[in-house]
């Protein structure tokens, strides 16, 4: 595989210091100085042409006249010598730097400017940089500490990202008294080049990283942002600090949707699509920070509390309930295992009170009898000074009870001076001390929170049932035809035009701009009927008296239409009134009144909404958020997050509603603003649900012209499927081969294709013996990340029925440039031309994303393998570390 792209940054050989000095207080002199006291093994050499030499090092005048291999830049000069300075780095092949200065995009317009500047130079150049306007990057592990700080953390597992220095600078602080260590420090500042995707890429894969902690205000380009997350969470616990959580809603919202819908909100979602755990608060933040860097992962949320004083152990229990960690039922052979260990008093359960007096014996005990419980995952012990307690001899006997432990053991010895010993005896071991109960046990619920995201990223959706597909060509006339005529908001019939061709159920609608007309409608639709206005400047209609319900007559349909003109008029007099719009009542029996939504985020593009309806819905607000694209799963999971939720089963007299149309409406409006990336607001309500089915009774949506696309579906954070890679052929014996981009409902057929494999197939694959694929291996290989990777499986379509042949897959390497791929074709369809057709539409794909090179590895006794690559033009040699296997390699 080939190298990172910021191993540069990260492992740099030689650095050197633009702006180094020895005058006292300058930013250049304190990075120099720190870079050498650290002890970094390689070069650190000083720039600058207005001193011959720094702390007795020889000073160069410029980048281009150092003579050694410079790997790093670290650049601490004013802002208006920054273009020029990252030219030089070009100019003399250094290909990465951190630009430390202030005075870009945080003073202003003319600030924004100067950053485009950089970038542009940068670019022009081959230079990556961290920065402006940012503390550095420590690397403890190397001895690399290209910051400002006072003093660099000592070496760690965990790896902090952040766009705030002072925040660094704090934990840097903190960390060594509390025993705790980090593979790295990274300060982002302005962000304008490398970002946080770019640093979690590299984390993820980094050998020295265990855990990862993120301090985020803002997100600048949240595609790369969520794909590395992803990534990053589903191999390494990654906490996330957020601020900025109240910031106000658009006020100017013209859907319910539009309303209900908050940045913060957007921000969670984007959190739980990729499988992040949030932390509120800065304590949160140092409390996740000790726990994850003891390195024992929680495989669930059930704790167990020990305490030698009852209303401490209540906290916890309290603070547990608040967060929904589980307190654990103890078993009964611990339970019997205590009562010999303890006095007959203790509490019999969880909490376990082992009572004020109890000596450290009793703490050994009680924490070894817990931990061995299989319905227990995790232990809090909680101590408070009492006179007759012992401090330092009952943290020993926590220590020596949790050694060689594989789960987590948290601590709490509540008080100040006489437990400050123990305190640190307890960290210099490695378990997490915490000042109060409740920080403890939020530390906990982020291990377990943890626990569920990487069980949650195995669920997945049943096999795809065969929608029908949208007619996306048509609504995407109706939608360029309303801005056509300078419109916004598409009328009452217009929207559910939209919504009908996404197969979205609709309440018939006609208008009439005469009650003669409206009659007309209402015969043709059949009594009753709804009348509404129809107004482009009204959106809340009944909010100025322009519905009305349950009209059974024609006589009631005239004086409904006078009524609702002369209302809207009165409520509204600048609107422009074209008539009334006529609709069927919806006579679905035991509906509940749903709401279905989405509306555009400026950081993560378009959000689904769900949750309960009708004219309260902003009262309410019982509603859930999601990042699309969704599938049944992740539909279902936002469905179950919200209270509307239990009222969609069965209960008294009235019969479950068809939860499986539910689903489907949400797919299909997933589906509808990934294919048009002009909805900016949509809003379905009340959408009705009951047993025989959904329909939506009203519906409105907002537009705008999108900008022009890179490419499709770049106003997504997440990459949608790609529909534009399927297609369909024939084999020679006329048997339909379709190839397709591979969906994670595609699970249950990987796995039966696997499993259909000869065993010499599966070793050519895999390259060692495989039954079957584990859970973790199917989520990986059929949820994937499309701008990441790609897999395309090969189906025979036989009697409306398709069977899975073979799969070809590619992942980008970190170099962004090039990939590396595997096929396997199934025994029965060897040698009809299968894997020649699926090599060839991967080459194109890849081609398709930018990728220049393409390379494999194959088995030396793989010989159709290795005649396939050859005919495909892949030129192979032995590889040097394993002679029984060929690298075979293409460039595109």
């Amino acid at each position: 595989m080939a190298g990172h792209r910021l191993d540069a940054l990260f492992n740099p050989r030689a650095i050197a210091v633009v702006g180094a000095s020895e005058a006292a207080g300058s930013v250049g002199a304190r990075v120099f100085a720190n870079l050498v006291a650290g002890g970094f093994e390689g070069p650190v050499v000083p720039v600058n042409p207005k001193h011959a030499e720094v702390a007795g090092r020889p000073c160069h005048a410029s980048l281009t006249e150092i003579e050694e291999d410079i790997d790093l830049a670290v650049i601490a000069t004013p802002a208006r010598s920054i273009p020029g300075i990252l030219r030089d780095c070009g100019e003399a092949g250094i290909g990465t730097a951190i630009v430390l200065s202030a005075g870009f995009g945080e003073t202003g317009e003319a600030g924004r400017d100067a950053e485009s500047e950089l970038i542009d130079v940068a670019r022009r150049h081959g230079v990556r940089f961290l920065g402006p306007n940012c503390l550095g990057l420590v690397r403890p592990g190397i001895g690399m500490n290209a910051t400002f700080l006072e003093a660099a953390p000592p070496p760690g597992r965990l790896a902090i990202v952040s766009q705030s220095g002072a925040l660094l600078s704090a934990i840097a602080d903190w960390a060594e008294p509390h025993h705790l260590g980090f593979s790295a420090m990274a300060s982002l500042g302005n962000a304008v080049d490398i970002d946080f995707g770019d640093i979690l890429d590299y984390l993820t894969t980094d050998p020295k990283t265990d855990a990862i902690l993120l301090y985020v205000e803002g997100v600048r380009h949240s595609r790369s942002f969520m794909s590395a997350l992803r990534i990053a969470a589903r191999a390494k616990p990654v906490i996330v600090l957020k601020a900025g959580r109240h910031q106000k809603g658009s006020a100017a919202a013209n859907t319910h949707t539009g309303a209900l819908i908050g940045s913060d909100r957007v921000f969670d979602a984007a959190l739980e699509r990729a499988g992040a755990v949030r932390a509120v608060t800065f304590g949160q933040l140092f409390g996740a920070a000790e726990i994850l860097a003891a390195r024992k992962p929680a495989g669930g949320n059930r704790l167990a509390i020990i305490t030698n004083g009852g209303g401490a152990g209540v906290l916890a229990a309290d603070r547990a309930g608040d967060l929904g960690v589980e307190i654990a039922s103890l078993a009964d052979a611990t339970v019997e295992r205590l009562g010999k260990a303890l006095p007959p008093y203790w509490s019999h359960g969880n909490p376990v009170d082992i009572l004020g007096d109890a000596a450290p014996d009793a703490f050994r005990e009680t924490v070894a009898a817990c931990l061995a419980d299989r319905g227990i995952d995790g232990a809090l012990v909680l101590l408070t000074p009492q006179a007759m307690t012992r401090p330092e001899d009952a943290a020993r006997a926590v220590i020596e009870a949790a050694e060689g432990q594989k789960k987590p053991v948290l601590a709490c010895w509540m008080g100040e001076s006489s437990v400050a010993g123990a305190r640190h005896m307890l960290s210099e071991a490695g378990i997490p001390d915490f000042h109060t109960p409740e920080r403890a046990v939020e530390a906990f619920a982020h291990l377990a929170r943890h626990a569920l995201n990487q069980r949650l990223a195995l669920e997945l959706p049943g096999p795809l049932s065969e929608l029908k597909a949208p007619d996306v060509e048509g609504a995407t006339m109706i939608v360029e035809g309303a801005l056509a005529e300078g419109r916004e908001m598409l009328s009452d019939i217009e929207s559910k035009a939209v919504l009908r061709a996404f197969h979205v159920p609709c309440a018939m609608t006609l208008e009439a701009d005469s009650p003669a007309r409206a009659l007309t409608a209402a015969e043709t639709l059949g009594f009753p009927v709804a009348m509404k206005i129809d107004s482009p400047q009204v959106i809340h209609k009944s909010d100025v008296g322009g519905v009305r319900t349950n009209i059974m007559s024609a006589a009631d349909v005239r004086r409904a239409y006078a009524e609702i003109i002369e209302s809207v008029r009165e409520a509204a007099p600048a609107a422009e009134i074209r008539g009334v719009t006529v609709e069927e009542m919806a006579r679905e029996s035991d509906a509940r009144e749903l709401v279905v939504g989405a509306s555009r985020d400026p950081v993560f593009g378009p959000v689904i909404m769900f949750g309960a309806g009708g004219t309260m819905v902003e009262v309410l607000e019982d509603n859930a958020v999601s990042l699309p694209p969704l599938n049944a799963v992740l539909a279902t999971r936002l469905i179950n997050r919200t209270r509307v939720s239990r009222l969609l089963a069965a209960f008294r007299n009235r019969p479950e509603v068809d939860r499986e149309a539910v689903v489907e409406t949400l797919l299909r409006v997933s589906d509808l603003v990934c294919e048009l990336p002009h909805i900016e607001e949509l809003d379905i309500n009340p959408l009705f649900a009951g047993p025989d089915g959904v329909k939506a009774v009203d519906a409105r949506i907002r537009v705008r012209r999108p900008p022009a696309l890179p490419r499709p579906y770049a106003h997504m954070a997440i990459t949608p499927y790609p529909k534009g890679l399927e297609q369909s052929t024939f084999l020679a014996d006329g048997t339909e081969l379709v190839i397709r981009p591979i969906r994670p409902e595609d699970a249950e057929s990987e796995q039966a294709f696997v499993r259909g494999l000869s065993a010499e197939a599966k070793r050519f694959r895999f390259m060692r013996a495989l039954n079957e694929l584990t859970p973790e291996m199917l989520a990986r290989f059929t949820n994937i990340d499309y701008d990441r990777e790609m897999a395309l499986v090969a189906l025979l379509r036989e009697r409306k029925q398709t069977r899975q042949i073979g799969v070809a897959r590619y992942v980008i390497n970190p170099d962004e440039r090039s990939c590396e791929f595997a096929i396997v074709v199934g025994d029965e369809a060897q040698n009809k031309g299968v894997g020649t057709r699926l090599m060839k539409a991967l080459m194109q794909a890849a081609r398709a994303h930018g990728v220049e090179l393409m390379t494999g590895e194959v088995l030396a006794d793989n010989r159709p393998m290795l005649r396939l690559v050859s005919d495909l033009g892949f030129s192979a040699r032995r590889s040097a570390a394993d002679p029984g296997v060929y690298t075979v390699e293409r460039w595109l």
